[in-house]
């Protein structure tokens, strides 16, 4: 029964987000007054960012994947980024405006859920891979949101000196934005292909953050799969990449090896070997009880 309302919010969910998606197409013709107050260059500007974040996450949600959740991960904020942006600028807080604001806050929150996510990572499988996404530490949430924020206020400035036909200063945040969207997206999907997968054969824990390599174990070397909530006091070894809160513990029968990923005191990656680690997926409970079902 519990199994069963699960599985019915995780449909929900995923359905939410595809409506919030659709939804946040209706953002430009709501905002089309506070867009008109513009200058013909930022109006112009805006109303083709927008239209094109929506066109990506449209098409993210039409063919799903790991890929397709990095872009959408990317698009969602970024168009309420935009969205609040021009209402400030044009100081327009109208009920229109409003309402553009809250369809943009929904498509975030609901793309952000675990569940879509995971749905994400699963339609990306092959064969009878169960994958579970691991969920991102916290000191790394903060440093993408960073990143993710000084890339929007680049393009929204370059925007700005274009504007106001400051060319130079316009020219070097433009070239600052692209510099970035061709450094940033392949950082930010690194975090989107971070599995725990459940395979016929075992687990494996692929995760390019925390690992030099995957990890693989058989099933019959796995001596029990569990729940830990206090990993502070846990000897198991963190191979979590420093997620904090519940987590997951996976003990061998025997100790296996496993590479932890290159840092700059070990530039070549540390070997560990190990008998019990942690991962921390998205969903704990849902992935033990799916791993050891």
């Amino acid at each position: 029964m519990a199994l069963k309302i699960q599985m019915d919010l995780n449909r929900s969910l995923q359905i939410a987000a595809r409506v919030s998606v659709v939804a946040l197409g209706l953002t430009v013709p709501l905002l089309d007054q506070a867009i008109a107050d513009y200058a013909t260059l930022a109006g112009t500007a805006t109303r083709i960012a927008l239209w094109a974040l929506w066109a990506v996450a449209f098409l993210c949600i039409l063919v799903p994947s790991c890929t397709a959740l990095t872009c959408l991960r990317l698009a969602a904020p970024s168009t309420l980024a935009l969205v609040l942006f021009t209402i400030l600028a044009t100081d327009s807080w109208s009920p229109r405006s409003l309402v553009s604001v809250m369809l943009s806050l929904i498509c975030v929150s609901t793309v952000f859920s675990a569940e879509v996510g995971n749905a994400f990572a699963q339609l990306s499988a092959y064969g009878d891979e169960r994958r579970f996404l691991l969920r991102c530490p916290t000191d790394m949430v903060i440093v993408q949101i960073l990143m993710w924020a000084l890339w929007v206020a680049a393009a929204i400035t370059a925007i700005s000196f274009f504007n106001d036909e400051n060319w130079i200063a316009g020219t070097v945040f433009a070239v600052l934005t692209a510099g970035l969207s061709y450094i940033l997206p392949s950082r930010f999907h690194r975090f989107s292909r971070r599995w725990l997968v459940g395979v016929p054969a075992g687990v494996v824990i692929h995760d390019s953050f925390a690992l030099a390599e995957t990890a693989m174990f058989m099933k019959q070397s796995i001596a029990h799969i569990g729940i830990e909530t206090n990993s502070e006091k846990s000897e198991a070894a963190d191979l979590s990449g420093g997620c904090r809160g519940p987590s997951i513990t996976i003990s061998l029968r025997e100790f296996d090896k496993v590479i932890l990923a290159a840092t700059r005191k070990n530039p070549g990656g540390k070997a560990l070997h190990v008998q019990t680690m942690r991962v921390c997926p998205t969903r704990v409970a849902r992935t033990v009880q799916e791993l050891t079902s």
